[in-house]
């Protein structure tokens, strides 16, 4: 058990003192991006259909966007995939995927279920996302290279040790439940571009709640399944012998929730340095006179390891778009909004200009640069620029940070919910370890302005 030990003789005692101040704003903004994200995530058709299939249970949690009441594990797995379902959420580079979206849903169902306070929810939350990133660190990369996907995988285990804070879980307990999310890991990085992507967040909520749950009540498992022989590690790729105990002990001490990342554009994570390359390129080309439909060509070079995660060529559909270079590429030469979740339709990439500025695009692999760095080349009228960016780099301005998150927010809530409930969603959101019981948030989530 020493994983788990570590872990719990770390955090199985959190209280809301021990966390620094910057480290509560981050857990704020996870929180207000997460109930934006789930609310917005509400109406896509994966979200109906999960509704359809799981929904029409009696239980005392809410499923968010409606007034359904369900069972915990079903409200953990129907709004982990909403959260996801927009792929708009934040992400985490020590845990390798979307922190917030497995380990959230699972700790709102648990604190619903229970009544409990907003802080408690909070604390819990904080926990999970600690312990999961741990994970991430002790593992390291190779499973995700190998065709994990994190926001499950190891997000799981994120999910088990927020509900095992709530339910006051000792070492022993949260051993069984770590036991048990290693056998319940799972998702493939080949489903990235359909439905099931987000299904992994909620398959990992409601995974990792079952697996705290039936260990307070006694279910047995190994509290080596992870990091043991024939555990997570050697079964995923990394190998028991790569587990790398001393990345994990440097992170002693610190509070990885400060290094959230956070989504300003609707498409994979990856895309976004690219995006954002673009962007100043524009207005060099606005400068110069230089439209868009003048570019001959654009080069876009990026770690190998990227054309795993979001190297669709030919797009097919909006859902593909959002995991391809070279559409969020081309989107964002043609200034179409790349923050609107409106921009990642089919009806987009039936566009002429759209399909036009594709086929210019050009994707080029440099082992030299980091998974969140990219640069973009444009040639036209015989001149040539480039520019690269680095997007993995935590914001240190939090004041700045929560104020666009806010506006992100409002974006995606104000619609379904009219502009006053947005914003008592966002505050309560950002105030969380002020609210008496989580029903206070809920009842908000389930007065939505169009019917799910």
């Amino acid at each position: 058990m020493r994983l788990a030990n570590h872990l719990w003789d770390r955090f199985g005692a959190l209280t809301l003192d021990d966390v620094p101040p910057e480290a509560r704003v981050v857990a704020g903004h996870c929180v207000l991006d997460w109930f934006g994200c789930a609310l917005a995530g509400s109406r896509e058709p994966l979200s109906g259909i999960l509704r359809d299939e799981l929904g029409a249970q009696a239980g005392p949690c809410s499923i968010v966007g409606t007034d359904l009441h369900c069972a915990p594990g079903v409200a953990a797995l129907v709004n982990g995939a909403a959260g996801h379902a927009l792929d708009f959420d934040d992400t985490h580079g020590m845990m390798g995927g979307h922190p917030t979206v497995p380990v959230f849903p699972a700790a709102l169902a648990q604190a619903q279920a229970m009544g409990a306070s907003g802080e408690r929810l909070l604390v819990a939350f904080i926990v999970g996302l600690e312990v999961e990133s741990r994970v991430g660190a002790l593992v390291g990369p190779a499973p995700y290279a190998k065709g994990w996907h994190s926001t499950s995988t190891i997000g799981v285990y994120g999910a088990a040790a927020a509900a095992c804070r709530l339910l006051g879980a000792n070492n022993e307990q949260f051993g069984r439940a770590l036991g048990l999310a290693a056998s319940q890991a799972g998702g493939l990085k080949a489903n990235f571009g359909t439905m099931t992507k987000p299904f992994h967040a909620g398959h990992a909520a409601e995974r990792g709640l079952l697996s705290a749950r039936l260990a307070m009540r006694g279910f047995t498992s190994n509290p080596e399944a992870l990091d043991g022989r024939q555990g997570y590690a050697d079964a995923a790729a990394s190998g028991r012998d790569a587990v790398d105990w001393e990345r994990l002990e440097e992170q002693d001490g610190r509070f990885l929730i400060e290094d959230t990342l956070f989504k300003y554009h609707a498409a994979c994570y990856l895309t976004h340095a690219a995006i954002e390359s673009v962007g100043r390129l524009r207005l060099w080309l606005a400068s110069a006179g230089v439209s868009a439909g003048d570019v001959e060509k654009a080069i876009v070079t990026v770690h190998p390891g990227l054309l795993d995660v979001c190297g669709i060529p030919e797009p097919r559909t909006g859902l593909e778009a959002k995991f391809s270079l070279t559409a969020t590429t081309s989107l964002a030469m043609l200034g179409i909004d790349t923050t609107d979740t409106g921009t990642f339709v089919d009806e987009t990439l039936d566009r002429p200009d759209v399909a036009r500025m594709i086929d210019r695009v050009e994707v080029r692999t440099d082992r030299g640069l980091g998974n969140t760095q990219a640069r973009v080349e444009l040639r036209a009228n015989g001149r040539s620029l480039e520019e690269f960016h680095d997007s993995g780099l935590p914001a240190t301005d939090l004041e700045a940070q929560g104020v666009k998150l806010a506006a992100k927010m409002t974006g995606l809530t104000a619609p379904l919910l009219g502009a006053e409930a947005s914003a008592r969603l966002r505050d309560l959101s950002l105030h969380l370890a002020s609210v008496d019981e989580v029903s206070e948030i809920t009842g908000i989530l389930a007065g939505s302005r169009e019917a799910a």
